[in-house]
């Protein structure tokens, strides 16, 4: 009877552990959702590559603003 009380026990910390994992997933943050891709075209000279790396930096630091969140 004590595995039976123990087994329940278990089964109703079900749906909390299933919403803790959940939450924690990956992609279920608002904030890391919010991200978009970079949309800067590919570099093709000097001044492209200063654009690219800058768009580029921008959004590193927007992801890693959003994992600190």
């Amino acid at each position: 009877m004590a595995t039976s009380a123990r087994r329940l026990a278990e089964l109703s910390m079900v749906p909390a552990l299933a919403k803790e994992i959940a939450d924690n997933m990956p992609g279920s943050d608002p904030d890391i959702l919010a991200i978009t891709a970079i949309t800067t075209p590919d570099a093709t000279d000097a001044t492209t590559v200063i654009t690219l790396a800058n768009a580029t930096k921008a959004k590193v630091n927007a992801l890693i603003a959003a994992l600190k969140s």
